[in-house]
């Protein structure tokens, strides 16, 4: 009984091995979410706000909206749940609405907006709010970090002209490792 146990334990292993092998787009699409979360994550060590001086910096909470169908949002609040420091306390929140970006540091926007996306573009234009993507196109429209699959890479693209509007500042080092759209002339 125990060497017949002991051949369908590799047995089982392999069975499973090969359920995952043919179920690529799954197990890619947790790979990549959690990449661009990532991403996201180290976005806000490469970009400073503007503080008015009659308020802390991200008002002790800083919060990032997701508006639209995603599966990034759990990934997300894995990630900040382990960022969270003594000054700062990171939320992430799904919206449904435009008015509800007001309170917003970073605002991914996912593709199922591409019908509103030039409205919520018109709320965000000039305010200070990083408005993040990973849908073809978006960062020609306006959005200000862009991200895109590139071969077996996740890339971005920062558009100059939406991120010189909003008054954000990022750091020379997120911008070299960009493709850069949006420039005038």
């Amino acid at each position: 009984m125990i060497l017949y146990l002991k051949n369908r334990i590799p047995f089982a292993l392999m069975t499973v091995c090969l359920l995952f092998l043919t179920y690529p787009d799954s197990r890619a699409q947790s790979r990549e979410t959690l990449i661009k979360a990532g991403y996201i994550e180290k976005f806000t060590h490469f970009v400073e706000w503007p503080v008015s001086s009659n308020e802390k910096p991200y008002n002790d909470i800083f919060t990032i909206a997701i508006i639209g169908d995603n599966d990034i949002s759990k990934t997300l609040n894995d990630i900040f749940l382990k960022s969270d420091s003594e000054d700062i306390e990171y939320k992430i929140v799904e919206i449904n609405t435009i008015e509800q970006i007001k309170d917003c540091k970073i605002l991914f926007i996912s593709e199922s907006e591409k019908n509103n996306l030039e409205e919520i573009l018109e709320y965000t234009n000039g305010k200070p709010i990083l408005t993040i993507s990973d849908s073809k196109g978006f960062g020609e429209k306006g959005v200000i970090i862009n991200m895109f699959q590139d071969g077996n890479y996740i890339r971005y693209e920062i558009n100059r002209k939406t991120l010189n509007e909003s008054g954000l500042i990022i750091n020379s080092l997120l911008l070299n490792y960009a493709v850069i759209i949006g420039t005038n002339g």
